[in-house]
């Protein structure tokens, strides 16, 4: 029969309980693990009865009875060492990230070769900088982004404007990979809150004007502090759009875009073969260069691109797989976000940076009928 816990000083020690560390813990939070035979309900209900423990900062937030004796708490410093001085305390442990089976797409450029490993950690948290995702909009009120989307009437250049709001889920999608919680590479290591994705409505069915891009464009460029722009577009070559690229690059943008999904060379379309884009290709999980993935001298750099999960615009909390150089642009985007987060966010360093960084001769399936694409993998470790 468990012991009824009596008063607290009486069964306090000097001694603390020990306390396990975590690598990626969340600051304040702990899980107490009682002695055997201790009443989770009696000891919970006797800290309680403290007045110094809830004065110190001390909270009890979940209660276990059945897989764990003891409970969660949020705890101060002071509250903590409150708590490890009482002798039924067994140790104390620090509350940790648990993540699910990461998405391909992230597993594999935080190493250097296959085979995948289920993880993924980057060098850095994209802390600081503002992503501009050029697409269809985005639904923000996604949990995976909590809280660090934006978008507003003002930021929807598309002729029938609805605020910013993701009607076709491609830039959702897109937004997820760059900077949600779950399918994202600058997660600013899980959430920080200094990190700003921004969504630019410029169409809404994947077929739009090019005075909509221009608009979007436009309005990255007349923004201040570090930015990067992730452009999932892309049309028949034009030289209108080259020189808006240019421009965003000589105002300290970053260009992220998407290489096109026709298995020709990337250097026949717009905004691919701009000279101041970073231009992506897609592989899939077998880094083998996508099937319908644009290639050629116009190219930098490839990243995953085939079966990619991320957010839907659909629900708050849905995923959806899609499929293309749009998919692959966005982990580059991520990876600006990630150096320009450490470094000066100058266009030409991180382009230098990312390149210099990428895996090399990983990717097969660049025959001689696509050479000149440079065989770069993304990698963000």
């Amino acid at each position: 029969m468990k012991f009824l816990l009596v008063v607290l000083f009486a069964a306090a020690v000097s001694g603390l309980a020990p306390l396990y560390t975590q690598k990626d813990k969340i600051e304040g939070s702990y899980l107490v693990t009682l002695k055997r035979n201790v009443d989770v309900k009696s000891a919970v209900a006797t800290i309680k009865a403290l007045p110094l423990f809830s004065t110190l900062g001390g909270r009890i937030d979940r209660e276990y009875t059945t897989v764990l004796n003891g409970f969660a708490a949020t705890l101060s410093g002071k509250a903590l060492d409150l708590v490890r001085r009482l002798d039924f305390v067994e140790f104390v442990e620090e509350d940790q990230m648990m993540y699910a089976s990461v998405e391909w797409g992230l597993d594999r450029i935080d190493q250097r070769s296959l085979p995948l490993n289920n993880g993924y950690s980057a060098k850095g948290t994209g802390s600081g900088v503002s992503v501009y995702v050029l697409d269809t909009g985005i639904n923000p009120s996604h949990n995976d982004f909590g809280g660090r989307a934006s978008t507003s009437s003002s930021m929807d250049f598309h002729s029938n404007p609805n605020s910013g709001i993701d009607c076709h889920g491609h830039g959702t999608h897109c937004a997820g990979t760059v900077g949600g919680n779950t399918y994202v590479c600058a997660k600013s290591v899980t959430l920080t809150a200094s990190e700003f994705l921004v969504a630019l409505e410029v169409d809404q069915t994947l077929e739009l004007p090019l005075t909509c891009v221009y608009s979007g464009m436009d309005y990255v460029g007349g923004r201040s502090g570090k930015r990067v722009a992730s452009m999932s577009l892309g049309g028949g070559a034009s030289i209108t759009t080259d020189n808006a690229v240019a421009n965003l690059y000589n105002d300290g943008v970053p260009v992220i875009v998407a290489a096109g999904n026709e298995n020709q060379d990337a250097c026949n379309v717009s905004p691919a073969r701009a000279a101041k884009a970073y231009t992506v290709g897609a592989t899939d999980d077998s880094d083998s260069i996508a099937s319908f993935s644009n290639w050629g001298t116009c190219v930098d750099i490839f990243a995953p691109g085939v079966d990619i999960r991320s957010a839907s615009h659909s629900s708050n909390s849905g995923s959806t797989t899609m499929s293309g150089t749009s998919m692959a642009c966005p982990h580059v985007a991520g990876g600006a976000a990630l150096e320009c987060g450490s470094v000066s966010c100058s266009p030409s360093g991180i382009y230098s940076s990312l390149s210099n960084n990428a895996s090399s001769n990983k990717i097969s399936g660049l025959t001689f009928s696509k050479s000149g694409s440079p065989n770069l993998l993304l990698y963000v470790a």
